[in-house]
């Protein structure tokens, strides 16, 4: 009984392995952001920067990205507290210090060009990485194994 056990296991691990390893290319979107997406999943900064660790060039790009993100992150969020803090005394009723939103302020407008620099970056990355999907992909054999209706099964992609 334990030999099955263990060997569905494997099965099933072998089959996440491969689904985790494909080469889907990334999607960009646009609304009021950037939005990257790969089967329907939105990425985050880390997740792209793993994607992107098997073509060298794109994950040089992504490095760069992802260091403006964390730059943009920084301002950001310190100036968000900032103009928030004496916004929330001000509604609950006590002294604002105006001068501190002020100051959030300008941090929050030092993170705009670390995050556009982040988008420029992080899009150049993407587009290389797909690129080189599809200069990979040519004459590429997948297999894939896994459980079907009828017991496990061996799939051959050209």
């Amino acid at each position: 009984m334990k030999p099955i056990i263990l060997l569905i296991l494997f099965v099933l691990g072998v089959s996440h392995l491969y689904a985790q390893s494909s080469s889907v290319p990334i999607e960009v979107k646009r609304n009021l952001g950037v939005v990257f997406q790969q089967n329907g999943r939105n990425l985050t900064p880390r997740q792209l920067l793993s994607l992107t660790e098997k073509n060298d060039e794109a994950y040089r790009e992504m490095k760069v990205a992802r260091s403006n993100y964390s730059a943009a992150s920084v301002f950001g969020f310190a100036g968000g507290f900032m103009v928030g803090w004496p916004i929330g005394a001000a509604i609950g009723g006590g002294d604002p210090n105006w001068a501190m939103a002020g100051i959030g302020a300008g941090l929050i407008a030092i993170a705009i060009p670390f995050n556009s620099a982040y988008s420029k970056h992080a899009q150049k990355a993407v587009a290389i990485y797909n690129e080189g999907l599809k200069q990979g992909n040519k004459d590429q054999i997948d297999f894939e194994l896994g459980l079907t209706c009828s017991g496990i099964g061996l799939r051959i992609t050209f």
